[in-house]
């Protein structure tokens, strides 16, 4: 279907089956998302009777090779194992792909991300009954008995029976049932596989999550209304942050809980500087918080929505000068906004890399390569270029002269 006279075709089946819906192409996979295979199977379902007249009319093209495959694919699809199949991947899509586009996303919350795999992993399990497969099975039908297919139930399972030897026992149980067949050989085990792979691939930041939760807005409230802390409390976010003390980030953000309902009743979070309501993380502002807090005042609204943040409640911190009644807690903070939940962000400077060294810039040094990197990766960040240039100009006197109006 990438040929542009098959595409053509596509075009006018679906004009003439579908003629008040938007017109729509085959979607190409790709093996780094998986939203792709999403896309793909949404177009085949929802134009599932254009692709069977499309595929139909190709088999009378002159081409050889053409009505050949086009011959095939259309008694594949038109086979009542495929639309079973087809209803199978529809479902378990319909929840992976938020997960899928929330986790690629640029600005990413670690425990928002945790908290959805979470979510996806019950879904999927709750998928996994004997009842959720009779009713795949009957809306397999009812696709089917409407797009008027030959085939309305799988095809019955044809015994094949092994020679038993003297003396051998029976040891092999025949499944005769096509659904019981279908259950125990396909449904469970692509379920069984999703689950496992997610559990696999998050399951190593579970203990990080246990103590980075505690730092969340819910339990920030829940601390100042009274519920007690656990007794491990960040041992192991110490173990993994070097530098941090253990006793007086308790202490501290007990501190920051009873007085946490003050600070958001009187402060604004939600406009900063950046109008994408992001905070950008540099290792000048990680490392010290700017004492001068005048300029971010201004910039200050009244707080429109209760539930923050993590990014917000790191602005709070940051912006009121509270680093230094708070060192341990604002790290913490800090670590919580920057770490990431996957591996798209690595993978996105990957691909910026071959747009910025080119061979015309081929002896770049490192610190240079690894600014302009992280003004291409990050260039979605609102930048106060007037606030920049003081920032510049105050790093010395010539340039103080030169830069500043007086």
């Amino acid at each position: 279907m990438r040929a542009r006279k098959r595409t053509a075709i596509f075009k006018e089946q679906q004009i003439k089956i579908y003629p008040d819906q938007r017109v729509c192409r085959i979607k190409n996979f790709s093996t780094t998302r998986w939203t792709s295979h999403d896309r793909a199977i949404s177009i085949i379902h929802d134009k599932y009777e254009a692709l069977l007249m499309t595929l139909e009319e190709l088999t009378n093209s002159p081409d050889r090779d053409c009505s050949s495959t086009a011959k095939n694919l259309h008694t594949i699809i038109s086979s009542f194992t495929f639309v079973l199949n087809l209803k199978l991947m529809k479902k378990i899509f319909f929840y992976t792909t938020p997960l899928s586009v929330y986790l690629q996303s640029p600005a990413i919350d670690f425990i928002q991300a945790l908290t959805m795999v979470d979510n996806v992993s019950k879904q999927i399990k709750k998928l996994r009954t004997n009842h959720e497969a009779e009713n795949l099975l009957n809306e397999a039908k009812t696709f089917a008995s409407d797009k008027g297919l030959t085939e309305s139930c799988l095809p019955d399972v044809r015994v094949r029976r092994r020679k038993i030897m003297p003396g051998e026992a029976p040891t092999e149980y025949l499944i005769v049932n096509p659904l019981d067949k279908f259950r125990t050989e396909v449904y469970f085990v692509i379920l069984d596989q999703i689950t496992n792979s997610i559990f696999m691939r998050f399951d190593g930041a579970r203990n990080i999550l246990k103590d980075f939760s505690i730092l969340s807005y819910g339990r920030l409230m829940a601390t100042s209304n009274g519920e007690p802390i656990p007794n491990d409390l960040f041992e192991t976010l110490v173990q993994w942050i070097p530098n941090l003390q253990l006793e007086e980030l308790k202490n501290e953000y007990l501190i920051f809980a009873s007085s946490f309902k003050n600070l958001q009743s009187n402060l604004n979070l939600t406009s900063l500087s950046n109008p994408d309501n992001e905070i950008s993380i540099t290792e000048e502002n990680t490392d010290t918080c700017d004492s001068d807090s005048s300029s971010n005042s201004n910039t200050l609204t009244k707080i429109a929505e209760k539930n923050l943040t993590s990014i917000q409640i790191l602005k709070l911190i940051s912006s009121y000068g509270l680093c230094a009644a708070f060192p341990n807690l604002f790290v913490a903070y800090k670590y919580l906004c920057t770490i990431p939940a996957t591996s798209v962000s690595s993978e996105r400077s990957f691909s910026e890399l071959q747009l910025i060294k080119t061979r015309l810039r081929s002896t770049m040094q490192q610190n240079r390569l690894e600014s302009l990197l992280l003004l291409s990766c990050e260039r979605d960040i609102y930048i106060d270029l007037e606030e920049a240039i003081n920032k510049y100009a105050f790093t010395s006197n010539v340039l103080n002269k030169l830069l500043l109006f007086k």
